[in-house]
């Protein structure tokens, strides 16, 4: 058998090609290295700017939503009643255009509440154009009623008669807007408690502490709403989106803004028009979830109020 001789510094051949082939699988695999690493990086990019995205569009709704808000006070600013009652409930939606504005700069990071103070700022809309139809509608009668007395003033039963129809329609007219008049609400304030030995009821923040759900605040004076027996409905909406029921297997729901709706609890009241302390309580049947809670109270198919609390 032959051997090849090697002469001095001169690697043999097997040595040679053993080098050349790990010199090959290295760049092998910094080619699927640096592969990987640019298809990580281009994700990476992807998901970066569709996030840029989303805020710039959450951006750019809660911007639209505080521009809206701020012309709908301003068409009010500009409205002039000389109907007490009217002038009444115009002050009331106005207060909760500003309550709508603070919570855009509350919660201008949320996109779902965001969507839903949308929902609600599209819904005060509505109830703005009916007031401004309506106070057409009586500055009309009001032109009217003026044109006919200048006209037929030497007709004077026949301008008496007009004008008593007049004041009639107008009067059907303000019936209308006061049993479309809701309640208003102030002060809200919601909080977990538990119930000690002794029956005295103490603060919580603790979910596995909680044993109730309470909402108590003021129902305030309204002169265009009627006095009686009415309906406060609470819904409690969980950190997770979902409104916690009574417990009963079976979701009670009631008509609001237009849609059905579950509700967490409903207490009924004896509003005599004046100020009074109202309270809502809600059983806790099992243990709830941490994060924050929103408190919504309804009265005549209408958000009156909200507020919320924390549990950890």
């Amino acid at each position: 058998m032959d051997n090849k001789e090697t002469t001095p510094g001169q690697l043999p051949e097997k040595e040679k090609d053993s080098k050349k082939t790990l010199f090959i699988v290295i760049i092998i695999l910094l080619a699927l290295v640096s592969g990987v690493l640019g298809f990580l990086l281009l994700n990476k990019t992807q998901v970066v700017e569709e996030q840029s995205s989303d805020i710039l569009e959450l951006e750019n709704e809660t911007l639209t939503l505080k521009t809206d808000l701020q012309e709908m006070l301003i068409q009010y600013d500009t409205v002039t009643v000389a109907n007490e009652k009217m002038q009444a409930e115009i002050l009331a939606q106005e207060e909760q255009i500003r309550e709508l504005l603070n919570q855009v700069d509350k919660h201008k990071d949320d996109a779902w509440i965001i969507h839903k103070l949308k929902k609600e700022a599209g819904t005060l809309r509505e109830i703005m154009k009916g007031y401004l139809v309506t106070i057409d509608s009586l500055n009309t009668l009001n032109v009217n009623l003026r044109h006919d007395k200048d006209s037929l003033g030497k007709a004077l039963s026949s301008v008496t008669k007009k004008k008593d129809e007049l004041e009639s329609k107008a009067s059907n007219l303000e019936e209308v807007i006061t049993k479309g008049s809701v309640l208003p609400a102030r002060d809200l304030v919601a909080e977990a408690i538990r119930i000690r030995g002794s029956g005295k009821q103490s603060s919580t923040n603790r979910a596995n502490r909680a044993e109730m759900i309470k909402l108590c605040g003021i129902i305030g004076e309204n002169k265009i709403a009627e006095k009686g027996k009415k309906t406060l409905y609470l819904r409690i909406i969980s950190p997770e989106a979902k409104v916690l029921d009574d417990g009963s297997g079976e979701p009670k729901t009631f008509d609001f803004e237009g849609v059905s709706g579950v509700y967490s609890v409903k207490r009924q009241i004896d509003y005599d028009g004046t100020d009074q302390q109202v309270c809502v309580y809600y059983t806790i049947r099992e243990e709830l979830p941490t994060g924050q809670y929103i408190a919504e109270l309804y009265e005549s198919e209408t958000k009156i109020g909200t507020a919320t609390f924390d549990l950890r």
